[in-house]
């Protein structure tokens, strides 16, 4: 027998204090029946524990035993809390296998599960981070999402559901912390040429700065950093009844290259895409709208670089000098790290070249 098999073998339940009762007075379970008008099968079944006590049973056996109401039905609240509680440590016990799919250590190191080895805390840690009851209802949200209202996209065939599913869901955790106005999509729309500014000026603070520009405008900025085997550059989907939409960024590639351009690209979903939708950007094995996508990317594209001419520079052959780039940076606007950037995306500039301009961003 398993130990929580004895622990519930163990438990007191009502038919216990009804049998010493009627022991005690010299009382067959036979006749306490007849006294009760209640067949002699079913009451069997109640002194073993494998029913219920109703409180139309209590009411009968205070007149029938002498033992008030009040009495038999706290007897059966704690012997149904004391076997929820077993069999629930059980239910969880069989998840083990679950947990053990997620990234533990980054779990851990956020505080979402307690720390130690595998234990029945942490299935509960997990399934409260995620607000689902068992790893059914989180496959069904997250893997089998073509059913789930809260999630509209699988993540069945990426290189692991398990860790992105976690990254998308601290996500979340970070928008609640965020005190937003009510999104106004023409003054999100505005804030965005404030936002290319800054990515020119890329002041020290433009991370936080940033954050509290979108929310001013009602959108929910947060930064997650990369967690193992969920490489993603960033998300957005809408949040609380689709009043407010969130961006979410990653520190994937660490330059600030690489962040302006999933903002702006994230952004550009905001405004061009549909409330129903979820975007993930980067991810490999997620079902896309390849045609979204690209127009997305030429939004950024455009945000970025303003009116500089970038075919115009995509075929230059000559070596570039980082006094050429950084002056004509500055004529267009545009940060020299994200410039040099984007002139090695096209091939004018050979990619070991002029990185030290690029800025480093880690969250």
């Amino acid at each position: 027998m398993t130990t929580r098999a004895t622990e519930k073998a163990l438990l007191t339940c009502p038919g216990d204090t009804i049998q010493e009762t009627i022991d005690a007075i010299g009382m067959t379970q036979r006749e306490l029946a007849e006294r009760l008008g209640y067949p002699f099968n079913k009451l069997n079944q109640l002194i073993k524990g494998e029913v219920s006590l109703t409180p139309e049973m209590a009411v009968k056996l205070e007149h029938v035993l002498g033992i008030p109401v009040r009495t038999w039905l706290e007897l059966e609240r704690m012997y149904q809390e004391d076997k929820l509680a077993i069999d629930e440590q059980e239910r969880l016990a069989e998840q083990f296998d679950w947990l053990s799919q997620f990234p533990l250590s980054a779990l851990k190191k956020w505080g979402i599960i307690g720390k130690g080895r595998k234990n029945i805390s942490q299935v509960e840690d997990l399934l409260s981070f995620f607000q689902v009851a068992s790893k059914e209802e989180w496959e069904r949200i997250y893997k089998d999402a073509k059913i789930s209202v809260a999630f509209k996209i699988s993540l069945a065939h990426t290189q692991n559901p398990y860790s992105l599913s976690v990254w998308l869901r601290l996500g979340e955790k970070q928008a609640e912390k965020l005190e937003l106005s009510p999104f106004d999509e023409k003054l999100f729309k505005g804030c965005l040429e404030d936002a290319r500014e800054m990515a020119y000026r890329q002041p020290d603070d433009y991370l936080q700065a940033l954050q509290a520009l979108c929310a001013s405008c009602g959108a929910a900025l947060v930064y997650t950093p990369l967690l193992p085997n969920a490489p993603v550059n960033g998300a957005t989907r809408w949040l609380k009844k689709r009043t407010h939409p969130l961006l979410q960024l990653s520190d994937r590639y660490k330059t600030a290259d690489h962040f302006w351009f999933a903002f702006f690209h994230e952004a550009a979903h905001i405004l061009k895409h549909g409330k129903t939708e979820i975007f993930l950007d980067g991810v490999k094995g997620v079902e896309q709208d390849e045609e979204k996508e690209a127009e997305a990317n030429r939004i950024a594209l455009k945000y970025l670089l303003g009116d500089f001419p970038l075919k115009k520079y995509a075929n230059k052959t000559r070596p570039w000098s980082e006094a050429e780039l950084v002056n004509l940076a500055k004529e267009y606007r545009i940060h020299p790290g994200i410039l040099a950037a984007q002139l090695q995306r096209v091939g004018s500039l050979p990619n070991k070249n002029l990185n030290g301009l690029k800025v480093k961003v880690m969250f």
